[in-house]
């Protein structure tokens, strides 16, 4: 610095001088060296806080999605813990008729008519023909077999002439249970409608227990029923 200053008394001469420019320009320095440390610092703290926010955000979704699966598993178990408790439920299933062993079975609520009737063991002679083998047995359920030789299956022609003066004999009666439709509509009052009505029925409750089950089909009411009971019989 010998070419600016000659001795220390011009130093400190040109200090006293531009002490005012010396002070400002150091306080520049050092306020753009406090900014740019600190603006270096904020930027690694937002850095940092934006990275904790993304990974906590990243385990919540985690966490809920694990919570949803969870969810839909457990539910799963559960619907299949019910439908697997109601296929396996037990039920009475009353047997009667042309079977080698009329009794009251044990069975599962996923068994069908065959499977009961196949315990039983059907005789030679047992008609299944009006018998729906695939229906779902249900409790308290009873099925009455009937047999070939079964005198209340009465022919057509036999329920036509018993029918001819009007009145009945408990030997051409109707059995509600085993009737087929040609059967049904063979008797005064019962039309295609009501004889679908009533092998829906039986087909829906298994049989009909007296002939009283027929007031509870739709379009036989009181004054009908009155008329057509005496053709009857279960």
């Amino acid at each position: 610095m010998s070419f600016l200053f000659n001795n220390m008394t011009d130093i400190i001469n040109f200090i006293l001088k531009w002490k005012v420019q010396i002070i400002i320009a150091i306080s520049v320095i050092l306020v753009g060296i406090f900014l740019i440390f600190f603006k270096g610092e904020d930027n690694a703290e937002t850095t940092l806080n934006n990275n904790l926010a993304k990974s906590s955000t990243n385990n919540s979704e985690m966490y809920k999605h694990g919570s949803n699966n969870q969810t839909k598993n457990e539910n799963s178990a559960s619907d299949s813990s019910d439908k697997k408790e109601s296929e396996n439920k037990t039920v009475l299933v009353d047997v009667k008729g042309a079977v080698e062993k009329p009794d009251v079975y044990e069975m599962k609520s996923s068994d069908r008519v065959n499977d009961v009737l196949k315990k039983a063991k059907l005789l030679k002679e047992a008609d299944v023909t009006q018998i729906n083998l695939s229906e779902k047995l249900t409790d308290q359920k009873m099925i009455n077999v009937p047999s070939k030789n079964d005198t209340n299956k009465s022919s057509p022609s036999q329920i036509t002439s018993a029918y001819t003066n009007g009145k009945s004999s408990s030997q051409s009666k109707v059995n509600l249970n085993t009737a087929t439709e040609s059967d049904l509509l063979n008797v005064p009052g019962i039309g295609p409608t009501k004889v679908k009505e009533i092998l829906e029925y039986k087909q829906k409750n298994g049989q009909f227990n007296s002939v009283d089950n027929l007031k509870e089909i739709k379009g036989i009411g009181g004054k009908t029923f009155e008329k057509i009971k005496d053709y009857f019989t279960v």
